[in-house]
């Protein structure tokens, strides 16, 4: 799985604002959008082995949703959880915070996939 396999189903839900690892930034090296954004990470990959070789893979997703209000980035969250079925998550954490450099709200979803 990479990156190009995930921005598909996350870039409708914000407008084309998906972006893996880091949110466009301007020549500032602040964000060159505005809110609402989603940032996303493939963070690991585990393989399973049997006797006769690689097995499955499990990837570690995270999606990070940015924006002014704490529910719209609740809603984005929940509407990015249900956009990602196909790829038939499991292991689903969700996690809220309050990012006070950008003055923005984060509503975090992370969940494994099986390949």
């Amino acid at each position: 799985m990479t990156e190009a396999d995930i921005k598909p189903y996350l870039k409708p839900l914000v407008g084309g604002n998906a972006y893996p690892y880091v949110v466009k930034l301007n020549a500032q090296g602040e964000p060159a959008v505005s809110p609402p954004w989603i940032v996303f990470s493939l963070i690991s990959e585990t393989e399973g082995d049997v006797l006769c070789g690689q097995a499955e893979t499990a990837t570690s997703l995270q999606i990070d949703v940015y924006a002014k209000t704490i529910d719209k980035a609740r809603e984005i969250r929940a509407r990015a959880q249900e956009a990602i079925k196909p790829l038939n998550p499991v292991s689903i954490n969700r996690t809220s915070s309050y990012e006070s450099d950008t003055s923005l709200y984060r509503a975090t979803i992370e969940v494994q996939i099986w390949e």
